[in-house]
């Protein structure tokens, strides 16, 4: 059974109902503030709302349900956008152009393991040195950025690594 979207998001008037949005930011529930006529919109938005003015078209509120929903992903698992920035729960980082590349595999394979030689290839094709202690280098120095966001990147012996939440 398909769950709809709309099931999933708090509709909140605003300014009328501003205690209702700060208590589906605390919660970390999906809202989609409906701005009443002649108020200003929110000058800043959490990470889990966005807003419409009515009277809106179907196709845009669709529009904007789905983009809510595809953010609802990020508590579970991260996301690299491709400007270089991890997101994940209510925390980001920037990461190098390197760091990047070998962070893809390792989110797309999110709690699985990905292993040393796929990484070496990154590194390889970057003209990084693909040194088992130039990998380890980058992994250390990844660990580091990663932590900011509350992740791990756990070493398999021997294998490679798994991208996990602390």
């Amino acid at each position: 059974m398909k769950v709809d979207v709309k099931d999933r998001v708090k509709f909140v008037r605003w300014p009328a109902e501003r205690s209702i949005r700060e208590q589906c930011k605390a919660r970390g529930h999906l809202c989609l503030l409906v701005v009443e006529h002649g108020a200003p919109p929110p000058e800043q938005l959490g990470l889990y709302e966005d807003w419409v003015r009515p009277p809106i078209v179907q196709e845009d509120l669709q529009a904007r349900l789905r983009q809510l929903a595809d953010r609802a992903v990020l508590k579970s698992k991260p996301v690299l956008d491709p400007a270089g920035i991890l997101y994940f729960k209510e925390s980001s980082v920037t990461l190098s152009l390197t760091q990047c590349e070998m962070l893809a595999p390792l989110v797309s394979r999110y709690g699985q393991i990905t292993y040393r030689a796929e990484l070496r290839e990154i590194l390889e094709r970057s003209g990084s040195s693909s040194s088992s202690n130039a990998l380890d280098l980058h992994v250390m120095r990844l660990r580091r950025r990663l932590q900011l966001v509350g992740l791990a990147v756990r070493n398999v012996w021997g294998r490679g690594f798994v991208l996990e939440p602390v």
